[in-house]
């Protein structure tokens, strides 16, 4: 079996990077990380295959590269077995290469992932010997922002508008259940009043609702 570790502290695009690795290799399974400090537990009791690494995880300044560096250097030297995929959302091709020669094997911008990518990752990685893909642009959905509804109305029709490929309503339910201290149900309806709230007035709805 192929074994993945996603080190990401941002839960729905942790979520999204799980689903996008599983969707990526049969037979695999994924285990998620928020912090360093829960990548360390599972990197001393497992052996991976595949490690990806956000370096802006909480405890380090995002904006340091020292810090970076030594998230990515940590995390390498816990698990040397593993290739190591560096994925970020102020991704640069001078980071890339530091990263490279502290073990990393792939850096990867977050933005504009295409399906199926950690496969293809991996092929150029065997034949290249490393994969750099930067951020590309992949806005396709315009931000809608509405008077009518309450803030917590609001942010969940933007998550659920702007959720990743792969990425179900009931993950979006409840990573909102956890932020605002609810049940999952609760958070379900929330987004089903506000969309009925927009019908009703006549508002333009994002696609995908």
């Amino acid at each position: 079996m192929f074994r993945a570790l996603v080190i990401e502290d941002q839960t729905l695009m942790r979520l999204a990077l799980m689903n996008e690795v599983q969707a990526s290799f049969e037979d695999c399974s994924v285990l998620g990380a928020e912090t360093l400090e829960i990548a360390a537990g599972e990197l001393q009791n497992n052996n991976f295959d595949l490690v990806v690494i956000d370096p802006g995880l909480p405890g380090f300044d995002p904006t340091s590269q020292a810090d970076r560096i030594a998230v990515v250097d940590k995390i390498v030297e816990a698990s040397p077995s593993a290739i190591h995929v560096v994925v970020t959302g102020t991704d640069n091709g001078f980071e890339a290469e530091e990263f490279r020669q502290i073990g990393a094997a792939a850096y990867l911008g977050k933005t504009g992932l295409p399906p199926g990518v950690f496969s293809d990752v991996l092929d150029d990685i065997s034949t290249k010997g490393f994969a750099l893909r930067l951020s590309r642009v992949a806005m396709t959905k315009p931000d809608y922002r509405y008077s009518v509804l309450t803030p917590r109305e609001q942010e969940i029709i933007d998550l659920m508008a702007h959720r990743a490929t792969g990425v179900k309503r009931k993950e979006i339910f409840a990573y909102m259940a956890d932020r605002f201290g609810i049940d999952a149900g609760s958070a379900e309806r929330y987004f089903k009043q506000a969309r009925a709230k927009l019908m009703r007035q006549g508002h333009p709805l994002p696609r995908g609702l």
